[in-house]
């Protein structure tokens, strides 16, 4: 068996190793300032949950860095109800404005996406639109308490970002297409752009503005000559945003579901990773995926405090596992 004197020796290094990692962590996240860069992601695909869970990263990885913008390429037939509205929640709940770009087409639940966009903006000849709810057969539902509720999550969108909520409606309700001059003519879109670059030399003229409209709070994009006009809770000016650097995030790692045997098999194992997933996945998956955009120092020192923690933890565990063990008799 090992001694009781090797066994505390060991413990008291692992925790001064763990306390200089924290500190080293602590350091690398005090340094990080946030970038003046575009984080570009494009969602070219039908929305399922392997959408949601690449948007969620995206958006994270964002925030972490402290982007300055999200701009998403949005060219989809739609998808699944509830990764749509994930989706649509990863983008309510993000610090960093998102820009949803309508590059070819958005209908159904791409026209949901693009709603929750901070930004809307379609480019010349794309479309939006049909977006009443199918079954999986891709029948119409009609029952109303479907089609009511999507009507609601529909012009809530809309009237959270100051956009017609007569034409969210007749998405719904009524299939109602538009192209990118009438979305914009409607109210629908924020402007009309060629391409991302183009996109971001023609918002360099516009705030994005979070006001009080009485006891509630919307978003507006507004010319900087009217900001005047709003009472303003919080902006995000966007001077001279076509100078800063786009980087696109590609990764398609998913982090976000446990295998589905630790749940099968190892309760009390699946049950601990339930709980911890949310610190590992903010601490330590994050700057993973930072790095898949452009590494920087202060990230890597973070991640090498973050690997000598773990493998801190786990020279714990293993010496006092070692420290039970009885040895056998012959």
């Amino acid at each position: 068996m090992i001694s009781r004197r090797l066994v505390i020796a060991t413990a008291l290094i692992t925790i001064a190793w763990i306390a200089l990692s924290a500190t080293l962590f602590l350091y690398a996240s005090a340094q990080r300032e946030p970038t003046e860069e575009i984080l570009f992601i494009r969602i070219h695909e039908e929305l399922t949950d392997k959408t949601k869970n690449y948007v969620l990263n995206a958006v994270n990885v964002a925030n972490y860095r402290g982007a300055r913008l999200i701009v998403v390429s949005l060219d989809t037939p739609g998808g699944y109800v509830d990764s749509t509205e994930k989706i649509m929640s990863i983008f309510d709940e993000s610090k960093i404005p998102v820009v949803v770009f309508v590059e070819h087409q958005a209908i159904s639940g791409g026209t949901y996406v693009l709603m929750a966009g901070h930004i809307a903006v379609m480019k010349s000849g794309s479309q939006i639109g049909s977006c009443q709810p199918v079954d999986i057969t891709g029948e119409p539902i009609t029952e109303t308490k479907y089609v009511n509720y999507l009507t609601g999550l529909m012009t809530r969108h809309a009237w959270l970002h100051s956009r017609n909520e007569t034409a969210a409606e007749l998405f719904v309700t009524e299939n109602l297409n538009l192209h990118a001059e009438e979305a914009l003519r409607l109210n629908v879109i924020d402007f009309i752009a060629e391409s991302p670059n183009d996109l971001l030399s023609k918002l360099t003229s516009y705030v994005l503005i979070k006001y009080k409209d009485g006891e509630a709070s919307r978003f507006i994009l507004a010319r900087s000559e009217d900001v005047g006009k709003y009472e303003v809770l919080q902006s995000w000016d966007f001077e001279n945003i076509n100078d800063a650097p786009m980087n696109e995030y590609k990764s398609t790692i998913e982090f976000i579901s446990l295998p589905s045997y630790l749940s099968d098999y190892l309760i009390f194992l699946s049950t601990a990773i339930a709980l911890l997933l949310p610190y590992i996945y903010s601490i330590f998956i994050v700057p993973i995926l930072s790095l898949t955009v452009t590494p920087s120092l202060e990230i890597l020192i973070a991640l090498f405090a973050v690997i000598n923690g773990t493998i801190g933890v786990g020279c714990i565990i293993i010496v006092f596992l070692k420290k039970g063990t009885k040895p056998k008799n012959n």
